[in-house]
């Protein structure tokens, strides 16, 4: 009797466990099937025309604003487990590179880059990594090369802390060989905001300026800004916004001079309640920053337009709640004439 009983209560468990498996399982693809609306990724061509991703029912796709050619359809649409997290247009416009992934990274932490020609609408799967991916930016000297930020690990660096992508470095990929390059060794907690020269062999991105650190009253007394690479001379790295300023840098473009960064920040650290994102601009040869929007909001991931007199930028209206509102809008460099892009999915 003893050892049926001993059975009955490790099948029931057994059953119970595979239940609550199953129900996890049909509840995250419920969950994932919710993704609905424009994502905070998108590109601007040469051309004008714009691409972002657009999530319907889970599914993300990339639409762009050419409504001949493309009107209401994706060029790309991947299924519910696939998620895209980057898009880059080639420097004539005419080819489209995005990144796409898997949504749960903790399971498969691997990365794919395909490039779209807009005009025979052929894709191609360029190179896989083993690595999570998580920004490509074509060097807009020589469309035959495409730059890239990698984390090494997807881990949790504190207990309460959720996991993240870590251990960040610049990577190339050039097209006609089919060879990659790694640039860097920082192994970087957190590297965004990928921007590749128009003038040198250089990039430019945002990071901590934690070089040099030990301890943890050094860390925290640390802030995000603005470095150049020379890809030349990585190890030569520097800040290139203003090191006295206590203030944390987030996303960033830069004009075609590479003179003045257009980036985002808080406007309010010392109000306390949710912290309000806007978008500043910086003259390094100046020294001055000036605020150039005041929508009270989460302002970001600006990009420079193609005539270099417009920058677009997203708006996230829920930020801080537990979905995403994003809306793209544009403005003049100066920060006049702020209005709101309709997207071909409005």
């Amino acid at each position: 009797m003893k050892i049926r009983g001993l059975l009955f209560i490790i099948m029931t468990i057994s059953l119970i466990t595979i239940g609550l498996v199953i129900i996890g399982v049909l509840f995250d693809k419920e969950e994932i099937e919710k993704q609905q609306g424009l994502t905070s990724y998108y590109d601007v061509a040469t051309n004008g025309t714009i691409g972002y991703v657009y999530y319907v029912d889970g599914k993300p796709g990339i639409y762009l604003t050419d409504q001949v050619s493309y009107p209401k359809e994706p060029i790309v649409q991947l299924p519910v487990e696939k998620e895209i997290t980057d898009i880059s247009f080639s420097p004539n416009g005419k080819r489209l590179a995005y990144i796409t992934n898997d949504k749960n990274q903790q399971e498969s932490l691997k990365s794919e880059v395909y490039v779209i020609d807009l005009d025979t609408k052929n894709e191609h799967a360029h190179f896989v990594s083993d690595m999570l991916i998580t920004e490509i930016e074509y060097d807009p000297k020589n469309p035959d090369t495409m730059y890239y930020l990698q984390a090494g690990t997807f881990e949790n660096y504190s207990p309460i802390a959720s996991a993240r992508p870590h251990d960040y470095d610049v990577f190339g990929y050039q097209f006609s060989s089919q060879e990659t390059k790694r640039y860097t060794n920082i192994k970087g907690y957190q590297i965004s905001s990928l921007n590749v020269s128009s003038k040198d062999n250089s990039v430019y991105v945002q990071m901590m300026d934690d070089e040099g650190t030990e301890t943890a009253e050094e860390y925290f007394s640390t802030h995000q800004r603005i470095f150049k690479i020379p890809l030349d001379q990585p190890n030569e790295r520097y800040a290139v916004t203003n090191k006295d300023k206590q203030e944390d840098i987030y996303d960033f473009t830069l004009t075609s001079n590479e003179q003045t960064f257009i980036f985002s920040s808080v406007s309010n650290p010392e109000e306390g309640g949710t912290f309000e994102y806007e978008l500043f601009s910086y003259d390094r040869e100046k020294g001055e920053k000036k605020q150039l929007t005041a929508l009270e909001e989460y302002t970001g991931n600006p990009v420079l337009g193609p005539n270099g007199d417009t920058i677009y930028f997203m708006v996230n209206k829920q930020f801080a709640q537990a979905t995403a509102d994003y809306h793209l809008y544009q403005m003049n460099l100066d920060g006049s004439n702020v209005r709101e892009v309709t997207t071909v999915m409005e």
